[in-house]
């Protein structure tokens, strides 16, 4: 039985025996030896909230209407938290907890669970900005020790250098994404990690079923 924990802005498959706690620093978006110096000249927080990112352009409205997912909740300090299995009042938007990785100022990040020596799953409904998968999967790999990680969506946006920083990323071992959202072709070339799985049968004929009136539970079993 397993059980889904909370990252920010996205969800972490860990067992369901919960017993380690652990912390980590992030600085620039990536976990730092304790040791490490923390920033001089912190990112104010309205620079941050106010700032529009250019990854959003190439999407258009209609398709982002339903995009959401939930981070924990953003405050106004130097020295920002952020839960990985923890909880949070989810009152931020992605974009804001993006900004708050990314930032020039320094974040905590907490894991909550065991995951030594296992393979870790992090699932979200979409992949936009690369900035909290990284974190995740540097935090369960650099503090949890886990053996490799994987990133699944539903969606694959890849704005700006998304999937070129989740390539180059070390913790990261496959990024697993549906067609569902067209991937341009040189992007999908030059990501030797990605797979793109065609649900293009499974739409078809969830859509023919609903047509004749016929039950689309036979499209829930697992298929090899």
């Amino acid at each position: 039985m397993l059980r889904y924990l909370r990252v920010p802005g996205l969800i972490a498959n860990i067992s369901k025996r919960v017993r380690d706690v652990v912390t980590g620093r992030l600085i620039h978006g990536h976990i730092v030896d304790d040791d490490a110096p923390s920033p001089s000249t912190p990112t104010s927080m309205h620079t941050i909230n106010n700032r529009k990112s250019s990854d959003d352009e190439h999407i258009p409205d209609h398709m982002m209407s339903s995009f959401y997912s939930v981070a924990s909740s953003i405050r106004n300090t130097a020295e920002q938290a952020l839960g990985l299995g923890g909880s949070g009042d989810a009152v931020a938007s992605s974009d804001d907890e993006e900004d708050v990785i990314r930032a020039e100022f320094e974040s905590t990040v907490t894991l909550v669970g065991n995951v030594k020596a296992r393979p870790v799953i992090i699932l979200d409904d979409m992949i936009d900005k690369s900035g909290s998968w990284i974190a995740a999967a540097e935090t369960v790999v650099k503090r949890g020790g886990a053996t490799s990680v994987y990133c699944i969506a539903t969606h694959g946006l890849f704005g700006g250098d998304c999937l070129q920083d989740m390539e180059d990323c070390n913790c990261i071992d496959g990024i697993v994404v549906t067609n569902a959202f067209p991937i341009p072709a040189e992007k999908m070339h030059s990501a030797s990690k990605l797979v793109v799985l065609d649900v293009s049968y499974l739409l078809s004929e969830a859509i023919r079923r609903n047509h004749h009136g016929e039950s689309i539970n036979q499209l829930y079993q697992h298929y090899d």
